[in-house]
């Protein structure tokens, strides 16, 4: 008895310290998404203030994080927030991708933005293209 309990516990200690280690940006939303719904309109993918989202692009960890401009603009006819765009700070890149956590802007709420991400390399400079996302 006390031997399951043991490992039970023991269990438990590494689940959390697993939890622990994942990244902050492993649950995140990926970009494009290029999802289509049951009638074959785009579906408009949904993402939260202070959420990470993951936009694909080529290349990307051959140059430094401080290459690297996420920039979220307001889609046509969205509602004027004093700002055309919101430049995306705290970003994380590994290979083929850009992890970014959306600004925590009161602003950006019940808005749809478009979202890019330009970069410099030594081949010139690149921008990827990630749709639209809502920020609810």
């Amino acid at each position: 008895m006390r031997w399951a309990a043991l490992c039970l516990a023991t269990a438990s200690i590494v689940a959390s310290a697993a939890a622990l280690a994942m990244p902050p940006y492993a649950n995140e939303l990926m970009l494009p998404t290029g999802g289509l719904s049951a009638s074959e309109k785009p579906v408009l993918p949904k993402v939260a203030r202070g959420q990470f989202i993951g936009v694909a692009c080529a290349r990307i960890e051959r140059v430094s994080s401080e290459a690297v401009r996420v920039v979220m603009y307001l889609a046509p006819g969205e509602t004027p927030t004093g700002y055309r765009g919101v430049l995306a700070t705290e970003q994380t890149i590994t290979p083929g991708k850009v992890h970014v956590r959306v600004p925590d802007t009161p602003d950006l709420a019940d808005h749809t933005v478009f979202v890019r991400v330009y970069y410099v390399d030594a081949a010139g400079r690149h921008t990827c293209d990630a749709g639209k996302v809502r920020i609810v």
